[in-house]
């Protein structure tokens, strides 16, 4: 029953039992001291009574005067005098005391006699002339049992009522403490239900549990939020990436099927949807990159290696394409600058910049392409280039998925604005950056920080 119970009664549940548990065992620790502490009162009570009497006793001329105002009776203890025979010299004997309890030296002693407990205690005193005096002190417990068992009525009636005002104040107090939870509840069920991730949850005024709690959520829920309009906007993108070659190769398909065409048109027409397959494919690989993004601790397979060499061969290996379409390809390498990090991503983030540097550059006079390694507080890939550049507003647009610069793009029919995306993504999964510097017509600079 307990398991389907709310936090607030199952916390208030446990706070009034912890309560109640104090309480008992507040109530029997007093009890136990309240009791010892009485015996050790009394015991001391009769001692002093008994020993201060003697203050009354003289002793001159070898004789032993007792005060005619001596006080029998003294803060509750009677006090008897006897002669070192054992008779009764001074004071009245309790009624129910058995007058017959021999005398003890410096002994306490409990005696129980009908209804009534006595505490007794005898102290001997010996006078020049040899002669002795017994002083006894008897106390009748019950005179403090009495005042306990008062105390005890008294704390019965108080602390269950205590016990009950500090129960209902902190149910309250529970209450209030989880009135907060409430709304937050209410308000991810408005969420769910209205399937509406551009609300938030309410966060307190306190910078309490609760507040942090909230902001993650709310962090949590913006993420979501981002994550599916940016699924939703790839979906869209890729459909439209993809209706384009499928509709030219159904046109292609049904214009070939409409009647007998010469051989050269027959081959026109499956050229033309070759080259559609073709970009398809190439989409198609781009989107399998792309889909490693989902997840970068299952992405990166991290090793340590010369990120150097690794610049270097990529110089090499793309600087023939480079001369092919007239670009002259530079580079500036410090050596020697190792790296742990996924090899094969951080190659295809160089090979993306470099091959879009190439093909932005080519059409320009003169055109060059730079890629620059250097390392002092963070490893530092800068690829720079004289060519056509992107405008101002396009600079944050062009790491998104699909995103093309018209211009720059336009006649790029294997170009579908993932390459930059995936650069972005790369340096991020090896807690880097990207940023890029561009002007028209004066060329573009993109630097990695790693």
């Amino acid at each position: 029953m307990m398991k389907n119970s709310s936090i607030r009664k199952r916390v208030t549940l446990y706070y009034s039992l912890v309560l109640i548990l104090i309480t008992v065992l507040v109530f029997g620790v007093f009890l136990f001291t309240a009791s010892r502490q009485t015996t050790i009162v009394s015991k001391d009570t009769v001692m002093k009574a008994v020993q201060n009497s003697f203050d009354e006793i003289e002793y001159e001329n070898n004789i032993i005067e007792i005060d005619n105002d001596f006080d029998s009776y003294y803060r509750g203890v009677t006090l008897l005098v006897y002669g070192e025979d054992g008779k009764l010299i001074k004071g009245a004997v309790p009624r129910d005391f058995p007058s017959s309890t021999p005398l003890t030296q410096g002994d306490y002693e409990e005696i129980e006699a009908e209804e009534s407990t006595w505490l007794v205690y005898d102290l001997y005193n010996t006078y020049d002339n040899g002669q002795g005096i017994w002083v006894r002190g008897i106390y009748d417990m019950d005179n403090a049992a009495a005042t306990l068992k008062s105390i005890m009525r008294i704390m019965i009636i108080i602390l269950p009522a205590i016990l009950a005002v500090a129960i209902i104040a902190g149910r309250r107090i529970t209450k209030r403490a989880f009135a907060p939870v409430a709304k937050i509840t209410n308000a991810a069920n408005s969420i769910n239900s209205g399937n509406d991730l551009s609300k938030r949850l309410p966060q307190g005024e306190n910078k309490d549990e609760l507040y942090y709690l909230t902001e993650t959520l709310n962090q949590m829920i913006e993420r979501l939020e981002n994550a599916f309009q940016a699924e939703k906007e790839f979906s869209s993108d890729v459909s439209h990436e993809l209706k384009t070659p499928i509709s030219v190769i159904l046109t292609e398909c049904e214009y070939t099927l409409q009647e007998n065409r010469q051989t050269a048109e027959y081959i026109e027409s499956i050229e033309t949807i070759q080259k559609q397959c073709m970009r398809t494919m190439s989409l198609i690989q781009q989107l399998l990159q792309v889909s490693r993004t989902i997840d970068k601790e299952k992405a990166l397979d991290k090793e340590n290696f010369n990120l150097s060499l690794l610049c270097s061969s990529i110089i090499d290996e793309l600087s023939l394409s480079a001369e092919e379409k007239g670009v002259f390809l530079t580079s500036n390498i410090e050596s020697n600058i190792e790296i742990t990090a996924d090899e094969t991503l951080i190659m295809r983030m160089i090979i993306n910049l470099l091959t879009n540097a190439i093909k932005y550059s080519h059409t320009c006079d003169n055109p060059k392409v730079e890629l620059s390694l250097s390392k002092e507080e963070h490893i530092r890939i800068i690829v720079k280039d004289n060519g056509i550049g992107i405008k101002k507003e396009d600079q944050e647009n062009i790491f998104h998925r699909f995103y093309k610069v018209d211009k720059a793009r336009k006649s790029e029919e294997n170009s579908f604005g993932l390459g930059l995306a995936m650069v972005k993504w790369i340096a991020e999964a090896h807690n880097g950056k990207v940023s890029v510097e561009s002007e028209i017509g004066k060329g573009s600079k993109f630097t990695i920080t790693l």
